[in-house]
């Protein structure tokens, strides 16, 4: 196989890329999404930014859903079963 072909199969578009940094968020990726996200990330400044974004986003999620964090930060029990309803429904 040549290297143009293992490029072309190895790189991700931004859309791609951006749907398995989100899949990391919930499910494990295999080892062959991780190096292509990997790869991807390396080389695209904006899919790097995102991917930051993603993360921050996730962690301040987590750490409001889990009750960590000032009572004024914390999620009340009710609006947890409001939101998980939402998610339900969709």
């Amino acid at each position: 196989m040549s290297l143009e072909k293992i490029m072309t199969f190895m790189l991700l578009s931004c859309k791609e890329a951006t749907a398995l940094i989100e899949k990391k968020a919930v499910f494990p990726l295999t080892f062959h999404e991780k190096c292509r996200l990997y790869l991807h990330v390396k080389l695209c400044l904006v899919c790097k930014l995102y991917q930051h974004q993603s993360q921050t986003i996730e962690k301040a999620l987590s750490k409001w859903i889990h009750s960590e964090g000032t009572p004024e930060e914390r999620l009340s029990e009710q609006k947890k079963v409001e939101i998980i309803e939402e998610i339900k429904k969709k």
